[in-house]
C-alpha cells in the first residue's frame, strides 16, 4: 500500500456526478484528469443536455453542473465542454452492441482542494476484479465485477455472484481496480442478457489513451509516475533523501507533516523511504514545497538542496498546499475596493509578465482567485539561482511581488495578514528578508503614487444648440481636473459645434492627460448634461481627423460618464447630503438591481429611502419606465447608475458588467464600448453610466441652494 496513501484511495477514487440541465439529477459519472479536467462518456453529456443518447452532433460550448466528492467535502462546480469525441457506430469490426468514440472532456471552472487528485490509470486486462459506482456517487451503489474479455478496444465485465450489477446511471464512471489502486476504464453500457448473467462493457484505458491522443489531448493521458524510475530527477531525489537526519524520528515527523499538508493518509508506524518521498514529489504537484517546509528547521541544508534540484522540473509549483490555501482565503477576504486594485498591482509588480486578461478580470471581482494564484506561481522567475552563488542575491518570486504590491494599498489589518504570508513564504525559500523589504518599499512607493494619481478628468458641460444644415449642434465648456482641482481650458465661446467638431475639440483637450506610465489611469471624460441629455450618444461620437486614416470613437478610447447636477439640485441641501453619504459608502453600499418590467419610480424611491446606503443602481426595464426611474435615482443622490439606452430588456450590458467592482465600472464600460466595434452582433448594448464623484469639486459657478422644506 505504501507509506503515503490518498484518503479513501483503498475504496474509490474521487467521485464525480454529471447533472442534468433539465432536472438537476445525476445522469452519469466521470473521472478526474490532470489540469482540472473531467473525462466522461459523450453519451452522458448528450443525456445531460436532453439529446438522443448516441447523437453525434457537437453540443456546442456548453457548461454542465458537476458535483465532486472529496474525502471530507463535496464541491459543486461548473464544467465547460472542451473536447468531443462522438460515438461512432459505423466503424468496422464492431459487434451488435458496440461503438467506438463516445468520450467527452470537460474543464472545471475552479480549482479543487489539494487532497482531491486525479487517479492513476492502468491498462485493462482479463480477470481483473474492478468496482463501479452509480453517477449519484452513493458509496453503497458499488457494483463489483470481473473483466471477462478485453481486446484493448472493448472490455466486458460480468457482475460477481450476489453483488450489484452495472446498470443505468453508471456510465462515464471509473472501473476501479482496488489492487492496482488505479482506474482501468470507463463504464459505457449495460447489455440486455437473459438468465443469471449480468454483463456490461466499458472503454479500456488503452483505447481511451489512443482516442484522446488522436484528438490532440495526449497531455491529459500522461501519468505522474510514468517511467518514474527512468526519470533523472527521481534518481537525484532518492540520492538526496537517502540520508540520515540528526534524530531517528525526524523522517517520520517530516512524513507526517507532508501528508497533513497534502491531504494524505499515512502509515501509523515506521517512516517513508527515500523512494516513497521521491514518488510523492513526482506525483503530487505541491509535495516538494511541503517537504522543503518540513525540512526547513530540521535540515536546512537539505531543504536548500531540494529547492535547487527542483528548479525547472515539470512540477514547478511555488507554494505548499497550506500556503496556497491561506493566500486564496486571505485574497477572498479582501474588500471589493482592494480587490479592484489587483490588475494595477499585477502590472506594477510584473510589468513584463503576460497574464490572461480573463483570469485577472475574474479575480478582481472575487471569482477564480485560486486560478490566478496558480497561474502566477507558475511564471518563470528571474534568471538567478535561488541560492546563490557568492554575491548573487536570491530574487523574490513574482507571485510574492504581486501580493506585496496589492497589500500596500489594503487597509492595515489586511495588509498585515498578506505581508505575514509573504514573510513566511520567503523564509521557507531561504530568501533573505532584506530582498523582501526592498520589494515592499517598491510596493509602498507605487501605492503612494497611486494615491496621488487619481485619474484625471476632462469635464465637458454640453448643451443643445439647435441644428445647422440639419445637423444637431452643441455648446460646450471644458475644464481639466488632474487632482489639483478643475481649471477652465476652453475659450468663452458660445458658438455651436457639430458632434464631430465637439469630438475633435474633446480629443485635443485630452491629449496632454494621456498616462505617461503603462499602468497609469486613462483620463475620464465626464459629461455635464441636463435631464434631456442623459441619453445623448456622445460615447459614439467620432473624429476622422487623423489624416483620414483612422476614425476615432470617443467612448472606445476613454472612459466616458455623465452627470446631471440639475436633477440633484432639485432636492436642495438634503439631496446633496444624501449624495455625499451614499458616495462615502460606494464600496460597501451594495447594488440595487431594477429588473422587473413592471417596476415604477415610486417603488424605486421607496427602496432608496429605506436603504440610504445604496450608492449604485442597475436599471434594466423597458424604456417607457426607465427615464423616470433614472431621474428619481439622480434626484435622491445616487451617484452611480448604469442602464442601456437601446430599447431592450434583459440588457447585455447589465449582464456583462454584473459583479465588476464599482470603481472599475467606467473602464469596464469603456471596454464594452470597444467590443461593440469589434463584434457588433455579439455586443449590442449601448451603456450609459452616471458617475457623480462627491470628493471632487464641481467646476460650475456654485449657486446658493434653498432647502425646499424651509418654506413649509
Amino acid at each position: 500500500m505504501g507509506w503515503f496513501r490518498t484518503m479513501g484511495a483503498d475504496s474509490r477514487p474521487p467521485a464525480i456526478s454529471i447533472l442534468s440541465q433539465l432536472d438537476g439529477e445525476p445522469v452519469g459519472a466521470g473521472v478526474l484528469l490532470p489540469g482540472q479536467h473531467v473525462l466522461t462518456c459523450a453519451h452522458v453529456v448528450n443525456c445531460a443536455v436532453g439529446s438522443d443518447m448516441l447523437a453525434v452532433k457537437y453540443p456546442g460550448h456548453i457548461s454542465l453542473r458537476i458535483r465532486v466528492y472529496g474525502p471530507a467535502s463535496t464541491h459543486m462546480c461548473q464544467a465547460e465542454l472542451t473536447a468531443w469525441i462522438a460515438p461512432r457506430l459505423g466503424d468496422g469490426g464492431l459487434g451488435a452492441y458496440e461503438w467506438n468514440g463516445d468520450l467527452a472532456v470537460l474543464r472545471l471552472d475552479s480549482a479543487l482542494p489539494p487532497g482531491i487528485q486525479p487517479p492513476r490509470w492502468r491498462p485493462m486486462a482479463e480477470k481483473q476484479l474492478v468496482r463501479a459506482w452509480h453517477g449519484g456517487a452513493e458509496r453503497s451503489s458499488f457494483a463489483d465485477v470481473e473483466v471477462t474479455e478485453c481486446n484493448g478496444r472493448f472490455g466486458y465485465v460480468d457482475a460477481l455472484r450476489d453483488k450489484l450489477a452495472v446498470d443505468r446511471g453508471y456510465s462515464g464512471g471509473p472501473l476501479w481496480s482496488g489492487r492496482d489502486r488505479a482506474v482501468v476504464g470507463l463504464v459505457t453500457a449495460k447489455l440486455n442478457t437473459d438468465g443469471s448473467l449480468r454483463r456490461a462493457w466499458g472503454i479500456p484505458w488503452q483505447r481511451i489513451r489512443d482516442e484522446l491522443t488522436g484528438a490532440g489531448l495526449a497531455d491529459l493521458t500522461t501519468q505522474p509516475d510514468d517511467d518514474m524510475r527512468g526519470d533523472p530527477f527521481y534518481a537525484e531525489l532518492v540520492a538526496l533523501l537517502d540520508r540520515g537526519l540528526s534524530h531517528p524520528e525526524d523522517w517520520a515527523r517530516c512524513g507526517r507533516a507532508v501528508a497533513r499538508e497534502c491531504g494524505l493518509e499515512h502509515s501509523g508506524d515506521g517512516e517513508p523511504s527515500a523512494e516513497e518521498f521521491a514518488r510523492l514529489v513526482l506525483t503530487h504537484e505541491r509535495a516538494l514545497p511541503a517537504l522543503v517546509g518540513a525540512l526547513r528547521h530540521t535540515a536546512p541544508h537539505l531543504a536548500d538542496e531540494l529547492l535547487l534540484a527542483g528548479r525547472g522540473t515539470r512540477f514547478p509549483r511555488l507554494l505548499s498546499p497550506g500556503e496556497f490555501d491561506l493566500l486564496v482565503r486571505r485574497l477572498e477576504a479582501l474588500d471589493a475596493a482592494s480587490l479592484a486594485r489587483l490588475p494595477a498591482a499585477l502590472r506594477a509588480a510584473l510589468p513584463l509578465a503576460v497574464v490572461p486578461e480573463p483570469l485577472v478580470s475574474r479575480a478582481s471581482r472575487g471569482h477564480g482567485i485560486g486560478d490566478l494564484v496558480g497561474y502566477l506561481e507558475g511564471l518563470p522567475g528571474p534568471h538567478v539561482s535561488s541560492f546563490a552563488h557568492p554575491g548573487e542575491a536570491a530574487p523574490v518570486p513574482g507571485l510574492v511581488r504581486v501580493v506585496e504590491f496589492l497589500a500596500a494599498g489594503c487597509p492595515p489589518e489586511q495588509r498585515g495578514a498578506l505581508r505575514h504570508w509573504g514573510t513566511q513564504v520567503v523564509a521557507r525559500l531561504a530568501i533573505h528578508q532584506s530582498a523582501l523589504e526592498d520589494r515592499r518599499r517598491d510596493a509602498e512607493e507605487w501605492a503612494a503614487r497611486q494615491e496621488r494619481a487619481a485619474a484625471p478628468r476632462l469635464l465637458v458641460e454640453l448643451s443643445s444648440s439647435g441644428t445647422v444644415n440639419g445637423a444637431a449642434c452643441y455648446r460646450l465648456r471644458l475644464w481639466c481636473d488632474d487632482a489639483d482641482g478643475p481649471r477652465r481650458i476652453s475659450e468663452e465661446d458660445d458658438r455651436p459645434r457639430t458632434a464631430q467638431e465637439a469630438t475633435r475639440e474633446i480629443f485635443d483637450a485630452l491629449a496632454p492627460f494621456h498616462p505617461r506610465e503603462p499602468d497609469g489611469p486613462l483620463p475620464v471624460v465626464a459629461l455635464i448634461v441636463d435631464r434631456d441629455g442623459l441619453e445623448l450618444p456622445a460615447d459614439e461620437w467620432r473624429d476622422s481627423g487623423l489624416g483620414r486614416v483612422l476614425t476615432r470613437v470617443l467612448g472606445a478610447e476613454y472612459p466616458l460618464v455623465v452627470d446631471c447636477p440639475e436633477l440633484r439640485e432639485l432636492g436642495g441641501r438634503r439631496s446633496e447630503a444624501e449624495w455625499r453619504q451614499r458616495w462615502k459608502r460606494l464600496d460597501e453600499g451594495g447594488v440595487l438591481e431594477v429588473t422587473h418590467p413592471g417596476t415604477d419610480q415610486n417603488e424605486v424611491y421607496g427602496v432608496l429611502m429605506e436603504q440610504r446606503h445604496i450608492a449604485q443602481v442597475m436599471v434594466d426595464v423597458p424604456s417607457a419606465a426607465r427615464s423616470a426611474i433614472v431621474q428619481t435615482c439622480l434626484v435622491v443622490g445616487v451617484p452611480v447608475i448604469l442602464w442601456d439606452r437601446s430599447d431592450t430588456c434583459r440588457s447585455p450590458v447589465v449582464r456583462h458588467v454584473a459583479g465588476v467592482p464599482v470603481r472599475s465600472l467606467p473602464e469596464a464600460v469603456r471596454m464594452y464600448r470597444a467590443k461593440t466595434l469589434q463584434r457588433p452582433e455579439d455586443f449590442t448594448g449601448r451603456p450609459v453610466l452616471t458617475w457623480a464623484d462627491a470628493d471632487r469639486p464641481d467646476p460650475r459657478p456654485q449657486l446658493e441652494l434653498a432647502d425646499p422644506t424651509e418654506s413649509l
